[in-house]
């Protein structure tokens, strides 16, 4: 199948603005509840803390399809499950490492005990959705979500690669949106209400097409303030923190069809201290999202002599710390060898 040339792409830091607001804003949300900060707004900075796993989700299929577009042709799947593999296990393995060994974890200790080894090995193939096991911390949720998402984007890659319409992810997000809205609206097993996933997917899908050549650039200063907005328009449309209801799901269809809507249409942030900032938080951010909660209970559980504006500066320092440790000395080097043997994957010759 001929493939076209990659496309420009000239919003990156735009893109280090987004994954530095889904990680913070999801950090934020835990520290809030850690804190006990405005109760009667639980529900509204639980939401938010969802949103920035939305945020996520978009910003991560688009970056995927994105390098899929730089990749060789060759065993092109199997390239792609081999880099993602190295990349999202690896550190996954030491939060559950750390959770198991010390016990700092937001979920509930008997609920662990419970699970066993079973479900300690289905949460470190990130399965525990498929075999219904509880997450070993909070933030493991989404994961599995995103493993499984990967086992699909090669072929949606090639399926944007043949058909160049910009109506294609559109197509997609309907049918699967009017899918999550019958799942949770009809009375079928829970086990189908997994169709919400895949609308919240292809909002990333979406901002691929579109970016080649967005007509409408909006001034890039208004980005770092259009997420949020975003975000709180959608938590003003929920009523709780589920997410496999039909309101919810259709309320979250939307907020990512926007959002990949919006990312094509911001001028790049300019070179500054905002674009400096937002990629060192992106960079790290993997670590933030799987550390920060190891760190919350080992201030806040066991440092209970700390007035609280320390315990939120001890918070900060020791993942701050953390997350850039286990970067250095676990993500990047598993992430560098698993692009090293992929590269030789795409190197080698394909079948007759």
């Amino acid at each position: 199948m001929q493939r076209t040339a990659p496309a420009a792409v000239d919003n990156l830091r735009n893109l280090d603005v987004l994954r530095a607001y889904a990680v913070l804003v999801v950090a934020g949300s835990h520290l809030c509840r850690f804190c006990g900060f405005a109760p009667r707004y639980a529900v509204f900075v639980a939401n938010l803390g969802v949103g920035g796993v939305l945020v996520f989700f978009v910003h991560t299929a688009l970056v995927l399809l994105l390098s899929m577009q730089r990749m060789k042709p060759n065993h092109l799947a199997l390239s792609f499950y081999i880099r993602r593999a190295f990349r999202i296990y690896p550190l996954c393995w030491v939060a559950i490492v750390l959770v198991l060994a010390t016990g700092l974890t937001d979920v509930d200790h008997q609920k662990i005990l419970q699970m066993g080894w079973r479900g300690a090995v289905a949460g470190s193939l990130l399965l525990q959705n498929v075999f219904r096991y509880p997450n070993i911390e909070m933030p493991l949720w989404s994961l599995p979500w995103e493993v499984q998402m990967y086992l699909f984007l090669p072929a949606c890659f090639l399926i944007l690669v043949r058909y160049r319409r910009k109506s294609a992810p559109f197509a997609m997000w309907a049918c699967a949106t009017l899918l999550a809205i019958a799942c949770t609206s009809l009375s079928i097993p829970r086990a189908f209400h997994a169709s919400i996933f895949p609308p919240l997917f292809i909002g990333g899908m979406v901002a691929y097409r579109l970016l080649p050549g967005a007509p409408v650039k909006l001034p890039s200063y208004l980005w770092p303030f259009a997420i949020p907005a975003l975000m709180v328009a959608r938590c003003s449309l929920l009523h709780e923190v589920l997410i496999d209801t039909p309101r919810n799901a259709t309320v979250n269809a939307i907020t990512c069809l926007v959002l990949g809507l919006a990312i094509p249409l911001f001028e790049d942030v300019r070179p500054g201290w905002l674009g400096s900032l937002a990629h060192r938080i992106a960079k790290y951010s993997y670590g933030i999202y799987l550390l920060h909660v190891p760190c919350l209970a080992l201030v806040f559980f066991h440092l209970p002599a700390l007035g609280l504006p320390l315990k939120i500066g001890v918070f900060l320092v020791l993942t701050g710390v953390a997350s850039v440790l286990t970067y250095h000395l676990v993500e990047n080097p598993l992430i560098r060898l698993g692009r090293s043997i992929a590269r030789k994957v795409e190197s080698s010759p394909t079948a007759p």
